[in-house]
């Protein structure tokens, strides 16, 4: 169980995007992306690292990012003992979605009252720990359609600097403008949204459609719309998703199969992150994107039929892999 901050009461405090000290939880791929483009940027960020070990690396190395945003190379500071990060204004979670609860837990000692949580994560149920850990500390539902693969260690891939949207409810969405603001200042296009939920569920859906096809096909995401037999299934997913959806009251205002298409031409050089933990023998976030979808489907007696089937399908390609999870 995540330990509750209880009696905080900070919401109030506004976020300054002009002298922000940024944690980002998690190393992988897309933290290590955001992290390097914030620090390009002038930004204050640590990175916080569960492996002592590769928080000394990446100290002594550095971060070396690479394509679309440009070639460079950037020191950040990576810490893996949480009680020693300078308190953060602002904590961007970019672990699995699996991972979150233990994220929470071993970022707690970093977090002051005053720290603003931001979930740019996969799958949907991170906003929901974020919420239900906060105790008063304003939350951020948060996604990105940017696309990034590390090829080697301390490197990153941008194949494609896509869009952020924010939103948070009540008082903590005053807050998400200076937060879209720090994004803007590294590069990151970002703007405010008034619905986290109706925000949050638009990129499950997209997920849902271009990811586990994509990791099962072994493929990059433009090719799910060059192979026949592979772009139906794509507005299958969304268009089942979305139904599910509506019919969880989720208003979603735009042709949801229409968009998962945009995406997967907008990132048709990447590999998704569900195709690089497949490929590298990690577990998946399925359960939490399209295993949640079909749970979601079945509550309100709607079809979920292919949602639960690529679930199973990804499932049963983890354990002919041997992957775990633990």
């Amino acid at each position: 169980m995540i330990g509750r901050m209880q009696g905080v009461g900070s919401v109030g405090r506004q976020f300054d995007p002009g002298h922000p000290h940024v944690l980002i939880v998690g190393p992988g791929s897309m933290g290590l992306m955001h992290a390097g483009l914030l620090a390009r940027a002038g930004v204050s960020v640590t990175v916080l690292d569960y492996r002592p070990e590769r928080a000394a690396y990446f100290n002594e190395a550095g971060i070396t990012v690479r394509g679309a945003a440009g070639d460079f190379h950037v020191p950040v500071r990576v810490m893996a003992v949480a009680a020693e990060v300078p308190p953060p204004d602002l904590a961007v979670f970019f672990v699995k979605a699996y991972s979150t609860a233990g994220a929470l837990r071993h970022a707690q000692d970093a977090l002051t009252e005053h720290t603003c949580l931001l979930t740019l994560q996969n799958g949907l149920g991170n906003y929901e720990l974020l919420m239900d850990y906060a105790g008063g500390r304003p939350v951020l539902a948060g996604t990105t359609s940017s696309g990034a693969y590390r090829t080697a260690d301390g490197e990153v891939l941008i194949a494609a600097v896509g869009d952020i949207q924010i939103a948070g409810a009540d008082a903590a969405g005053s807050i998400a403008a200076g937060v879209c603001e720090m994004f803007a200042s590294g590069g990151l296009p970002a703007q405010v949204c008034p619905d986290p939920a109706a925000l949050l569920w638009r990129k499950a859906i997209v997920n849902a459609a271009i990811n586990p096809l994509a990791a099962l096909a072994g493929v990059r995401n433009g090719i799910l719309l060059e192979v026949p037999g592979l772009r139906p299934l794509l507005r299958g997913l969304a268009q089942e998703a979305e139904q599910i959806a509506s019919a969880a009251g989720i208003v979603i205002s735009e042709d949801m199969v229409a968009t998962a298409e945009k995406v997967a031409a907008q990132t048709a050089q990447n590999r998704c992150s569900m195709l690089q933990d497949l490929q590298a023998g990690r577990r998946t976030e399925i359960e939490q994107i399209n295993g949640r979808i079909a749970a979601v489907g079945r509550q309100h007696d709607v079809s979920s039929c292919l949602n639960e089937t690529i679930t199973r399908l990804v499932e049963a390609a983890e354990t002919q892999k041997g992957i775990g999870q633990a």
